[in-house]
């Protein structure tokens, strides 16, 4: 599944690479987190990617929802159904 994301973001397009990362606070729990490292921004290289969310200018709500759209659709294709 984690490999199905990860090419349904870089078919995105302008990605440089997908990281991820798993936090968890020594609960019965995890959370996993795909972070797409915009191509072209090799500043970003080696740094701590959670922090990305204060450097990286935010997304408009539209362009957000429209590739949270794009990731399902590409998903989808895969076998399962796109949500919005």
């Amino acid at each position: 599944m984690l490999q199905r994301v990860e090419r349904a973001i870089l078919a995105l397009g302008g990605i440089g690479r997908v990281h991820l990362n798993r936090w968890g606070d020594g609960a019965a729990h995890l959370h996993l987190w795909l972070i797409a490292r915009p191509a072209g921004q090799r500043q970003l290289l080696g740094s701590t990617l959670p922090l990305w969310m204060d450097v990286l200018p935010p997304l408009p709500d539209a362009l957000r929802a429209d590739t949270l759209r794009r990731i399902a659709a590409t998903l989808a294709t895969g076998g399962g159904t796109a949500h919005s």
